[in-house]
């Protein structure tokens, strides 16, 4: 199968049936996610909910964020130290323990992860 094939596939009725579900669907949603702005806006409770969910989502990054405050430390100590004590703990996953995204997995690859590896690591910000 080649690429003459695929735009065929796209621009036949079956393929310009599944765009306009497709789109279809993503207004639908859009809609929904837009009705439930304006209740939110006109119910002081659910947008005192709203802004709840939001500072617990902000103050758990910012919780999680600084865990990794010891990578900017220049203290002289051994980044290594502190890293490997986090991870014994259990508050540093790496990306062996990470949960892998099983469509992205190809040829023998276990997937992909949703964040930097490279910046877990114990001496991302000290060259």
């Amino acid at each position: 199968m080649g690429i003459f094939d695929d735009l065929k596939l796209i621009f036949s009725e079956e393929g310009k049936a599944n765009r306009a579900a497709y789109e279809e669907r993503e207004k639908e949603e859009q809609e929904k996610a837009l009705q439930e702005i304006r209740e939110r806006r006109n119910n002081p409770e659910k947008m005192q909910q709203y802004e709840e969910e939001v500072k617990k989502r902000r103050s758990d990054l910012n919780e999680e964020r600084s865990v990794w405050d010891f990578q900017n430390k220049n203290t002289g100590e051994d980044p290594l130290k502190e890293w490997n004590k986090l991870r014994e703990e259990g508050k540093i996953q790496v990306g062996t323990e990470m949960e892998r995204d099983a469509s992205s997995s190809r040829l023998g690859s276990e997937g992909l992860v949703e964040v930097r590896t490279d910046e877990r690591l114990p001496y991302i910000d000290q060259g």
